[in-house]
């Protein structure tokens, strides 16, 4: 009897891995992207991530709101700096949390954004700047200030 579940339990382990070798594989191929409301982050047409839209957009359309912590630009340093935005004041820089951090530039934007205090703190609003079609990539304009900083 006992080689009979021997025998049974190699025959269920080849099977599983037979069948779970080539699904790991596909599942792994996929491409793998992350959506939230009218974002989807995925690789960028220009470089690393980017953020595309999920949906078709209007103009004006407030894309994502990201809460916004306020620091000191000297709490900035290294790769963040590339990543936070002017605050309420010239020492003030504003890390957005969200995907506002992940949408590209460009000098012909799609989307926009201000900043609005509220009762729980600085906030990020991406807005569109006209109609945008779902799948296309969203970008705003970094601003003059941003590149000459960066040589």
């Amino acid at each position: 009897m006992t080689p009979d579940i021997y025998l049974f339990a190699t025959i269920a382990a080849a099977a599983g891995l037979a069948a779970g070798i080539p699904a790991g594989m596909m599942l792994r191929s996929k491409r793998s992207t992350i959506q939230r409301g009218a974002v989807t982050i995925d690789t960028s047409t220009v470089s690393g991530r980017g953020a595309f839209a999920s949906k078709a957009v209007l103009k004006g359309d407030i894309i994502e709101r990201c809460p916004a912590i306020e620091v000191t630009d000297k709490d900035i340093g290294g790769e963040l700096l590339n990543y936070v935005f002017y605050g309420s004041a010239e020492n003030l820089r504003l890390v957005a949390m969200g995907y506002g951090m992940l949408f590209n530039h460009s000098p012909q934007p799609n989307v926009a954004y201000y900043r609005e205090d509220t009762r729980l703190g600085a906030e990020l609003v991406l807005y569109a700047l006209r109609d945008i079609r779902k799948g296309e990539e969203l970008f705003y304009n970094y601003g003059d200030d941003w590149w000459s900083t960066r040589g």
